[in-house]
């Protein structure tokens, strides 16, 4: 298994009957980390609240949470830092990779895979946090400012029509 940055593990197999809480709160270092390999200035906080279920008809574990994180991210027109706050729920069915022998496994909405009897809560939540992250943030006012004309307007539908007015305009 690889080291990631931020990680909290669980195995499958010592999971009591029921549901099992967690609250998961990143340090200081894990959030510089997980900044750098998101491309972001900063994560000022990262929280995961989840809920863990062994479903014993599926052999499988549902988990279900919600991550709650406070962002610096650079505007991608003006590269101005933004803050962002995120807050979102999640869910899953993990699998044995040794169990996926079934077409029926890929009709759940999202699965994933875990082995050696262990799920790493952490990295599942950092992976979360990537897919919520905005990937072309803006400032307001400045970044509209700065690329309004090249967007569309209404009586453009042609996909290069805002570059052919530049063109004719020298």
């Amino acid at each position: 298994m690889f080291k990631t940055e931020y990680s909290f593990l669980i195995h499958p197999s010592e999971l009591e009957r029921g549901e099992t809480k967690f609250d998961l709160n990143a340090e200081s270092n894990e959030r510089s980390a997980l900044a750098g390999r998101f491309g972001l200035q900063a994560i000022d906080l990262f929280k995961l609240s989840i809920t863990v279920k062994h479903i014993k008809n599926k052999n499988a574990v549902q988990v279900n949470g919600t991550l709650y994180a406070k962002i610096i991210q650079n505007c991608v027109v003006s590269l101005v830092p933004i803050e962002n706050t995120i807050d979102e729920e999640f869910e899953a069915i993990f699998y044995d990779e040794n169990q996926l022998v079934s077409e029926e496994l890929f009709d759940e909405e999202q699965f994933e895979t875990y082995k050696n009897d262990t799920i790493d809560l952490g990295e599942f939540g950092a992976q979360e946090l990537a897919l919520a992250t905005d990937p072309y943030p803006r400032a307001e006012g400045i970044a509209d400012e700065t690329i309004g004309p090249y967007l569309p307007t209404k009586n453009k539908t042609k996909l290069f029509a805002a570059l052919a007015d530049i063109k004719q305009k020298k």
